[in-house]
């Protein structure tokens, strides 16, 4: 028998235009696996930083709109039954100063790092399953799988094979060429989608610890992009015991991630997933991770 898994979607504001069709399509692809599926919304304001618009990204009323849409989406998905439970993190202050305690020993206590992606709202969405295995991702991620098929169940071999093995990925694009039973193993871990052992990784918590935390203390005095993205500390960890990810490159799963996700996007979402879940895309989108918008829109517009 298989072990349970938690489907863990990672959801903002900035997702609320189409957070339901990315999100609706992720929990349908493993809900013949995940015996429980967690959204996480994270509506809390980052810290400021010179690396990225805060005024911008946070102007009112603007987000405030935003985080409300959202947060009917996160209703939506748990009212028709594609999630168990959603996690909403707007401001609650014990949630950051616990998960600080314990996921960095309390060396990074910001809720999000200099780019103003999220920190908090990752530490807080592996808190929140209830399963020693986690499959999560990031709330924009397009997945293809054969059809009947789900990566995390050869996932789930493949952690179990090898004690090297802490985290598992699909090919982060449609393939170049396809290797039944070929894989990549990295010292790598992505916050983008990745299934995990989330007991292992308790055991390697603190994430900073030694060196690392006087390194972080003189990259905030010296403001020299601090706090460093969650994958990286969690990658600076695992990397240092020994732990890799194996990316399962000779599977028929792949993924796909949209950096531009502006109108163009959304008026050919529907079609992309529908294109993606088929395994049919643009020749151009070969070998690449970041969405091809221009490929993709001659792609599906042709006659």
């Amino acid at each position: 028998m298989s072990p349970d898994v938690s489907l863990l979607i990672n959801l903002s504001a900035g997702d609320a235009a189409y957070g339901y069709l990315t999100a609706r399509a992720l929990a349908e692809a493993h809900q013949g696996t995940c015996n429980e599926t967690v959204l996480v919304l994270d509506l809390s304001v980052a810290q400021p930083s010179k690396f990225y618009d805060h005024a911008g990204r946070y102007r009112e009323p603007a987000y405030s709109e935003r985080a409300r849409l959202m947060r009917g989406v996160a209703d939506r998905l748990q009212s028709e039954g594609w999630a168990d439970r959603v996690v909403c993190l707007d401001g609650d202050k014990s949630w950051p100063k616990a998960l600080a305690k314990r996921y960095f020993g309390s060396r990074v206590r910001e809720t999000h790092d200099f780019r103003g992606a999220p920190i908090t709202a990752y530490t807080a969405g592996l808190e929140s399953c209830r399963n020693r295995f986690v499959v999560r991702y990031d709330g924009d991620i397009l997945l293809h799988q054969p059809p009947g098929g789900d990566w995390v169940r050869e996932g789930l071999d493949q952690l179990s094979s090898d004690s090297r093995i802490i985290a598992v990925s699909p090919c982060p694009a449609p393939p170049h060429d396809r290797r039944p039973g070929f894989f990549d193993d990295l010292a790598w871990f992505s916050t983008r989608c990745l299934l995990l052992d989330r007991q292992e990784i308790s055991r390697q918590l603190p994430l900073v610890t030694g060196r690392y935390r006087l390194e972080l203390f003189l990259r905030k005095i010296l403001d020299r992009t601090y706090p460093p993205a969650f994958e990286t500390m969690l990658t600076r960890k695992l990397q240092s015991r020994g732990f890799m990810t194996r990316y399962l490159v000779g599977s028929e799963a792949w993924y796909l991630h949209p950096e531009d996700k502006g109108e163009l996007f959304l008026e050919l979402l529907p079609e992309l997933l529908f294109a993606v879940r088929q395994g049919r895309y643009p020749s151009r989108q070969t070998g690449c991770e970041t969405l091809d918008l221009p490929a993709w829109e001659e792609y599906l517009h042709q006659p």
